[in-house]
Formats: C-alpha cells, structure tokens, sequence
C-alpha cells in the first residue's frame, strides 16, 4: 500500500519515541520571606551627659540641670525574596507600607537650686533622675532602593512639649518654698535610604547577586539540579542612615523668699546629641527555595490517538483513496507475486494495518515506523 499526502503523525514522533525527550524544571517562583531587622542603641545613656552649670549668673535665685541622653533606632522591612527558576534569577518584594524607621529618644534629669537673698543662703540636694522618653517613626514600603518612590525617607519632626519635672521646693527654712517644672521637647532630623541587597548561595558554586533597583531581577544561578536542593540563599540589605536628634529643656522655677518673689522663666536650653551617619549592613538572612518537580516528556504511547493514528487520521489515506489488497492499482501486488506479503503476514496490508501477525504477535509501534520506512515498495512485474 502507498500513503498519499502528508505523512502520518506517528512517523512525526518517531524520534520521540525511540530516543526519548530530556525531562525539563517546571517553570515555577519560589517565595521565602525576607524581612531584615535593625536595631541599634546609637547612643546610651552612660555615653552623653550635659551640664548646665549656675543660671542665670549672678543672680539671687540659680538652677543647674544635670543631663544623660541616649537614643536608638529600630528599621523593620518586611517582604519577600523571589527565586525565578526559569530565568534562574532573583529579586526582592517588600510588604506595601510595612516598612517603619523608628528613633527612640530619652533622657535622665538631676536638678539643684539655690539662692542668696539679703545674706539667706541655700542650696538643695540633688533633685532627680526624671526620665523622659520620646518617639518619632515613619512608614514606607521596603526596600527603599533606587525606584523606589518612597526612597529616601525622611523623619524632620518636633514633638509637642511634655512635662518632666514637676516637683515642690522646700528648704529647710520656713521663709522659703517654691515649685520646680521643667518641660522638654524633641527636634529629630533622619534619613534612610537602601542601596542594595546582596544576595550569595555556595551551592552548586558559590555565586553572588547584587540588587540594586527595587523590584528587579539579578541572575543568581542555581544550576540545573537535581541538587542541592532546596537551594539556600543568603541575602543582605546595605542601607544609608543619618540621625540629628536635639533635646530642648524649658525649666520655671518660682520661689517666695522673706516675702519677695523670684522666678527663673521663658528659658530654652538646646541640647543637640551627636550625629550619627552611617552605611549600615543588616544581619544575612537565609532563603530556602525548593527545586520545582522535574516534567517528563510526551510521548507517543500517551496518546492513542498519535500511537494508532496509522489509520482514520485526517492525513491519512481514506478506505476509498487507495486500492485494496487484489486491486489492480499499478502498485498493489497481486496474490501470487513473488515479492509479495509472505502467507500470513498482514504487516503491508489488511484492513485493519496494525502491523499484527497472524501468530498474535504485534511490532512495536517503533520497531513497525522502521520497517515501513526502510522497505522499498516494488511494481508489479510485467
């Protein structure tokens, strides 16, 4: 028999069949979480003191205020790490608004007082410690890199006065007393902006990626596996951060002595901490992202369609677009031509062309597309 037209199907996934197709990674993203945390004491309390020594000078009623700061911050960004197996390749999403930058300020005040009124002298002991402590924080969406709208942010603030001292005074003569209040404030300046987030694995060999552009994708391989797997990735965010916190203390203190009224008021004394600018290096966190399942190739046994398609199919020759076995077509042979089927062999012919044999036996589809495609049909002899 001759096929006419297109060739079957079956023959076109011969070599899929016979040699098989290389298993491929499914293209997949793995997600881990990837939130770095900092948090710093950039000053403590042991580390700044200020004194404001005897004012006003010279005069009857003097206040001296005795101060330690401190203060620390706090940067939370919350997101994700994204491993893209396809482009074997990473980048960094972080949570909308999740992001805070945090400045905690306090401070510890000692206070005296004294006078010298018509020759009356007194001094106090000190009065004190009063605590006092002040927050400013800011919210954004990490990773505050370059792209990043957000980027940088920026805390400029003053907090609304507080009272921190509030205490009487009582010498220990009766032709004295009065009342101590000092009330504080904070100015802060800061600014955080990120710069990159470098991210290494030393499996299968050691490689390293620096994101540099929010959201982007930075080529980290991972190999073509199977190991390791997962593959572990170390990831750490590098960011700019700058701190100018200054302390403002307003005292009032009014006594009556012998009579006659003193105050020490309308008064601010400023008190700048030191500055603090620094490139900062979060902690490494490590990301764990689990190798996709291989997919294993088609092939034609999948499909009964493709496997038995040498009959029925749309390209395939119809029942009535070739001569049947005994025809007198030009190339089917006749029953008793010599090259001819052997007895009982149905392998170049029949109705069904399943390339069965009559012992029950069949060919493997891709041992019968060999021999279909090595066999020379011959003409009818004359």
């Amino acid at each position: 028999m001759r096929y006419v037209g297109a060739v079957p199907r079956a023959w076109t996934l011969l070599p899929l069949i016979l040699l098989g197709a290389p298993a491929t990674v499914r293209a997949e993203v793995g997600v881990a979480d990837f939130s770095p945390l900092y948090e710093r004491q950039l000053l403590g309390l042991d580390d700044f003191s200020y004194d404001s020594g005897w004012f006003p000078m010279d005069g009857p009623l003097q206040l001296r205020l005795v101060v330690h700061a401190g203060n620390s911050v706090e940067i939370s960004m919350p997101g994700e790490g994204h491993y893209d197996w396809a482009e074997q390749a990473i980048r960094f999403v972080g949570a909308p608004e999740a992001g805070a930058l945090r400045f905690d300020i306090g401070l510890q005040i000692d206070a005296k007082v004294r006078f010298d009124v018509l020759g009356l002298k007194w001094e106090s002991d000190i009065i004190g410690p009063y605590d006092y402590a002040v927050l400013a924080e800011d919210f954004f969406t990490p990773y505050l890199l370059p792209g990043n709208p957000e980027r940088p942010v920026v805390i400029d603030d003053e907090t609304d006065p507080a009272t921190v001292v509030a205490v009487p005074v009582t010498p220990d003569i009766l032709v004295a007393a009065g009342n101590l209040n000092v009330d504080a404030y904070a100015i802060l300046q800061g600014s955080l902006a990120g710069q990159a987030i470098e991210a290494s694995a030393d499996a299968p060999q050691p490689v390293f990626a620096s994101v540099t552009e929010e959201g982007t994708l930075a080529s980290l391989p991972a190999g073509a596996g199977p190991q390791p797997d997962p593959f572990l990735v170390d990831g750490a965010l590098v960011c700019d951060l700058t701190a100018s916190p200054t302390l403002v203390l307003k005292p009032t203190l009014v006594m009556e002595i012998l009579g006659q009224e003193y105050e020490i008021a309308d008064i601010e004394i400023p008190i700048e901490l030191p500055p603090f600018a620094e490139n900062i290096r979060f902690d490494a966190i490590t990301m764990s992202f689990p190798r996709p399942a291989a997919v294993e190739p088609t092939t034609g046994a999948d499909s009964e369609g493709d496997s038995h398609g040498m009959s029925g199919g749309e390209d395939e020759p119809t029942g009535g677009g070739a001569p049947e076995t005994g025809s007198t077509g030009e190339d089917a042979p006749s029953s008793t031509d010599p090259d001819g089927p052997a007895s009982g062999d149905h392998s170049a012919g029949g109705d069904d062309g399943c390339g069965c044999r009559s012992d029950g036996s069949s060919c493997s589809p891709g041992v019968l597309a060999l021999l279909g495609l090595a066999r020379r049909r011959r003409g009818r002899r004359g």
